[in-house]
Parts: structure tokens; C-alpha cells; sequence
């Protein structure tokens, strides 16, 4: 019985800092928290956060902050502690300046303030609601101002302390409050490991057309693996896979589709704290990183590395296999 996981593509890095003295029970908060959002637990996150100490830029405005790290060639987005983070769970989440330029230019004048010749454009949001709301930023989903509270005419004003925080009301902590954000383990799985179903109350709401067959784990396979399947007689459309070939599968063939983690197994550890990526040592993914993005909106990720659609393994082509479960790792 063999599970193969793979990597979506290494996490982006996003760097904090912070306004107050970083204790060890403020820094176990924010990357607890951060943590949660990025559903670290299953050892594959999209983001990490890198808390960096930077005394001298304690007491310091968020403006300052902005256009000493712009002098510096850093002129990524960041995330700002500050003092009320231990209570509020919350951080600020600070543009670039090129995005503030933006934002000011194309939205209605902001309030402005004697001394400050520029308006900087930052969001005040919980800590776990931020890594999504960068994937939907990034993605340009979404823009910076709606993650601002206030009415669309309300004039924009950097000193306003935005409370309460930015959320979307969800609790990333749970399974159904993930539903629909965390992300489907992609893997690897041999014929016996996968069962399939032409039943129509099933493939039919897969799309038009529907698949000929729609595939998902067996029982067995998602205990050992810590994976959700299909339980007999539920047809949860979301747990199968759509099977984009004329053929069913057959014996001998590998099949690639994405599975949701069951959130219940004892396999994974609890929510807020980061899992090891279910392979070999060194699979790691939060060993490595993209610590600054390329050219593109603030914050582009990468797509999804070695994974297509859902269908057969072609060896030599999308063969990757960089984790396993209850067997052993083969190239």
C-alpha cells in the first residue's frame, strides 16, 4: 500500500517586523496564528513567515519603517507588529510604495498629514486571515482597499487604526471553516489503491460533459495516508476526482488526483502547528522558499509544480515522487 505525496511549489516568504520588543510568547502568537491560516499542519503551506529583529525599528511609524526598507532594496510588501498584536491577533499587513503610489493615484484623495509627503496604503487584519488574503491580492482577486473597513466614497487615512481587524469570519482552525481554502493534497496512487464509479448522481454534477468515470482513494488508502474518500452511499462530489479519459483505470497504471486531508486523523498535528511533509527527510517544503517575487503583481506565486490534471502518471515526464506513505519512496 503505497500513497505518494507531491509539493505544490515552494512556500513564499513573507517578512515581518516589528514596532515593540519581540518576546517569545509574541512570536509563538503570530507564527502560530500564521500557521493556521496556511494550514501548516499538513507540512505543505504556501506561505511562511520569516519575523525578522529589527531593534531600531521599534517606535518607529509604519511610514518610516516603509521608506527605511525602501532604501534599503526591499520594497516587497511586509508585516508590521505592533503593540496591540498580543491581544488582538492581529497585524498590519503595509504595501509597497509603488502600490501606494497606485492606490492613491487611481482611488479618492486620502486624508493627509503635516510632515508626510506620501501616503502609504496598509491593511489592519487577523493574523490567520492574511495568508489567503495574499494568495487573492496576488492573484488579483482582490485589491488592497477591500480589505479596508469603510465606506467605498470614505476618504482613505494611513492613521486610521482600522478597528476592528480585517476578517472574513472564518475560523481556519476547523475544517468546515476551511472548506474552500485549504488546498487538496495532490499524490500519487497505484490501481489497487483507488476505486471508481460511473454512477450518473455523481459524475453528473462533475461538469458538462461528465467524466466517464470519476475516481477517489479507497477506505484503506486514506487511513493509512491520513486522506479523505468517499463513504459508501455519499455522494460528496468534492471527494472524487474527475476522470478525463475515455477508459477507466486499469491495472499496472499510477493515478495522480487530489485528495482532502481528513482533519481527524492522528497523523496530522493540530491546527497552529507546523507538520513535517509526509516524505522522506529532507521533503521538507518549509526548508526552502521564495523570499522575493518575481516580476509580476506583488506577492504572484508560483503554479502548481509536476501536476496536471487529474489522470495517469506518465513515467519521465510528471513522475516526481516526494513523499510516501506505508511503503517505500521509488524514483
Amino acid at each position: 500500500m503505497v500513497v505518494f505525496f507531491q509539493e505544490w511549489c515552494p512556500p513564499w516568504v513573507l517578512h515581518a517586523y516589528s514596532t515593540v520588543a519581540l518576546t517569545p510568547n509574541l512570536i509563538s502568537l503570530v507564527q502560530h496564528d500564521f500557521n493556521v491560516g496556511t494550514f501548516a499542519q499538513f507540512g505543505d503551506p504556501s506561505e511562511v513567515v520569516r519575523i525578522d529583529h529589527r531593534t531600531d525599528f521599534h517606535d518607529m511609524s509604519h511610514l518610516a519603517i516603509r521608506q527605511s526598507l525602501d532604501a534599503e532594496n526591499f520594497t516587497d510588501p511586509f508585516i508590521l507588529i505592533d503593540e496591540h498584536t498580543a491581544q488582538s491577533h492581529a497585524i498590519w499587513w503595509v504595501t509597497s510604495t509603488e502600490d501606494s503610489e497606485d492606490l492613491t493615484a487611481r482611488w479618492y484623495p486620502p486624508v493627509t498629514h503635516p510632515g508626510e509627503n506620501f501616503t502609504l496604503w496598509q491593511s489592519h487584519i487577523l493574523i490567520q486571515d492574511l495568508p489567503y488574503q495574499f494568495q487573492l491580492l496576488s492573484g488579483g482577486s482582490i485589491f488592497l482597499e477591500d480589505m479596508i473597513p469603510g465606506e467605498r466614497y470614505d476618504p482613505y487615512d494611513p492613521h486610521d487604526p482600522q478597528e476592528p481587524p480585517f476578517t472574513e469570519g472564518s475560523d481556519y482552525a476547523t475544517s468546515d471553516g476551511a472548506r474552500g481554502v485549504c488546498r487538496p493534497a495532490v499524490i500519487n496512487a497505484n490501481f489497487s489503491e483507488i476505486m471508481y464509479t460511473a454512477d450518473p448522481a455523481i459524475t453528473h454534477r462533475m461538469g458538462n460533459p461528465p467524466p466517464q468515470v470519476a475516481v477517489a482513494l479507497t477506505l484503506q488508502a486514506v487511513a493509512l495516508s491520513g486522506l479523505v474518500s468517499p463513504q459508501p452511499g455519499t455522494p460528496y462530489v468534492s471527494q472524487w476526482s474527475y476522470w478525463f479519459y475515455d477508459d477507466p483505470p486499469r491495472p499496472g497504471q499510477v493515478i495522480r488526483l487530489n485528495a482532502e486531508y481528513d482533519w481527524d486523523s492522528p497523523r496530522w498535528p493540530p491546527p497552529g502547528v507546523a507538520g513535517r511533509f509526509p516524505g522522506p527527510p529532507g521533503s521538507l517544503p518549509l526548508a526552502g522558499g521564495i523570499s522575493r517575487r518575481p516580476q509580476g503583481r506583488p506577492g504572484q506565486r508560483c503554479v502548481r509544480r509536476n501536476f496536471g490534471k487529474p489522470g495517469l502518471v506518465l513515467p519521465g515526464r510528471n513522475a516526481t515522487r516526494v513523499g510516501v506513505i506505508g511503503g517505500i519512496a521509488a524514483a
